[in-house]
């Protein structure tokens, strides 16, 4: 769950996922995806008001736009849609910066945000994503093929301890977890599946592609049903008739219960989780079984290791944790940015590029077009290769 602020010290007159407290005097808002945790205060008469009052927009991908009107039909003109990996200049009242949305893996429609005016910032909201398709981001590299300085990292720490090393990836997860469903349901009609998820949202993804793949919807109640059914990419995947699917989640009266009498139907549970899962519990097995009740390993935040990767490819001068736990946990996560960031200062003989500069030389004489054109290509070519095969300067 979310800890961050809002406010980006870097930037002044901007706040990120929070619309309360002192972050009514900025001048420009941003919101990376439609979770609670980061919708603090956005419902408050008294920002509704600030972004009226002030002329301000709240920014956000095409889908949290969508989600965001019907949520919020009283502010659907102060919202602004940015298009994912395109730059678009944002005028504060005395500076304008630019900022480049890049998928986050989280959810629909989540982004991180790359903010760049006299310092550049990378907020990531919630993420997960590997290493292989973060190289590949071209907002990361400027015109010469050089990862950008990043001076400023907030960066998503919901799993930044070295208990949760790695996770099985969601295509691994998801495919556990149909096997689990269609096993199952294929023993008869009284057979019915009962998905336990430890939120009320995140778990998108695996409604989608459970339809995706066996083209059954997940009955949900109607809280959660209002708001999935604003999610374009979900359409016909969640249903509120109990009658039409075999596969319920949280459909109860209370939350952790599904709206079937047990006792009259055989249940297979899915439990879905990933705190549960140390790197000492993924050594025995992905799955747990305990009777008909199976707990599966599943995340859309990104693991220990997959948050040092990101990191180590941005090398920023400064990192912000952007979830605590307000324990000594935290320790944790302060120490081993602190270890990454000293790391980093180490020298290196070169710094690596995304590709031989005596390429770019071989066209700078031309039109402004063709080479536009040429440097497209150029990027284009060296994000399908291997890292290892990049030239340097």
């Amino acid at each position: 769950m979310s800890t961050f602020g809002g406010k980006i010290k870097e930037i002044p007159g901007i706040s990120v996922d929070r619309f309360d407290e002192e972050n009514l005097d900025s001048d420009a808002y941003f919101l990376s995806h439609c979770h609670a945790d980061h919708m603090v205060g956005l419902n408050n008469a008294k920002f509704q008001e600030t972004l009226r009052k002030r002329g301000c927009y709240i920014y956000v991908s095409h889908v949290s736009k969508a989600i965001l009107q019907q949520l919020h039909p009283e502010i659907r003109d102060r919202i602004r849609e940015l298009d994912f990996h395109t730059t678009t200049p944002i005028y504060l009242e005395n500076v304008c910066i630019s900022v480049i949305p890049i998928p986050s893996g989280h959810c629909p429609g989540s982004v991180m945000f790359l903010f760049e005016g006299n310092k550049t910032v990378l907020y990531t909201g919630d993420f997960r994503m590997k290493i292989d398709d973060i190289r590949k981001i071209r907002a990361f590299y400027d015109s010469t093929g050089e990862i950008k300085g990043i001076h400023s990292l907030y960066l998503d720490t919901t799993f930044f301890f070295r208990d949760y090393n790695q996770f099985p990836s969601r295509e691994e997860s998801l495919c556990q977890i149909i096997t689990l469903i269609e096993e199952w349901i294929a023993l008869g009609e009284k057979h019915i599946i009962h998905l336990s998820t430890k939120a009320r949202y995140g778990y998108e993804f695996v409604f989608c592609e459970i339809f995706k793949k066996i083209r059954i919807p997940v009955h949900i109640n109607k809280r959660e049903f209002d708001f999935y059914s604003l999610v374009p990419s979900l359409d016909g995947a969640v249903t509120l008739d109990a009658s039409n699917t075999k596969i319920h989640c949280n459909c109860g009266d209370t939350f952790q219960s599904i709206c079937k009498n047990e006792k009259m139907y055989n249940l297979r549970t899915i439990k879905l989780s990933a705190m549960r899962w140390t790197t000492e519990n993924l050594k025995e097995d992905k799955i747990i079984n305990n009777s008909e009740t199976y707990f599966v390993c599943y995340s859309t935040h990104a693991s220990y290791t997959e948050v040092v990767d990101l990191i180590k490819f941005l090398k920023p001068l400064w990192i912000h944790p952007c979830v605590l736990r307000f324990n000594r946990n935290d320790e944790e996560i302060y120490s081993t940015i602190n270890d990454l960031l000293e790391t980093k200062n180490e020298p290196i003989a070169k710094k690596p590029k995304l590709f031989d500069l005596k390429k770019v030389n071989n066209f700078k004489e031309e039109s402004s077009e063709e080479k536009n054109e040429k440097y497209d290509s150029l990027f284009d070519e060296a994000l399908d290769s291997p890292p290892e095969t990049h030239g340097n300067e």
